[in-house]
């Protein structure tokens, strides 16, 4: 065989085996993107990434108020509903959040501000 014939099916073997290689590593990066779409996020890891920025890591407030206080406690003693309902659609200075999370994760939010220790 003459050498550019052997050139020509070398360079082709190389293109080929990075082609192929670039193809795994994209198929597995997709599967690596849609997995955490699938999984549920807890209360306190919405929280996280929703509320702490204003309310803290633990609840205490910051920019936004403390919601360990006694007073929000007894105000949210019988039910969800009240933290549900200023999550969901806002209030004075805090951003509504019903197009950016489904009423799971909110309930989950909820539920988790619920639990949190003064």
């Amino acid at each position: 065989m003459n050498k550019s014939i052997k050139r020509y099916f070398a360079a082709v073997a190389i293109f080929g085996f990075f082609a192929a290689g670039a193809f795994v590593l994209s198929t597995r990066a997709a599967a690596g993107q849609a997995a955490p779409q699938e999984q549920t996020s807890t209360g306190a890891e919405l929280f996280a990434q929703n509320c702490a920025r204003c309310h803290g890591e633990t609840g205490h407030g910051g920019k936004g108020p403390d919601l360990t206080s006694q007073k929000r406690k007894e105000k949210w003693k019988d039910s969800d509903e009240k933290i549900v309902n200023k999550i969901t659609n806002g209030g004075f200075i805090m951003p509504s959040f019903k197009k950016k999370l489904d009423a799971d994760q909110i309930n989950s939010i909820a539920e988790y501000v619920r639990t949190l220790k003064p």
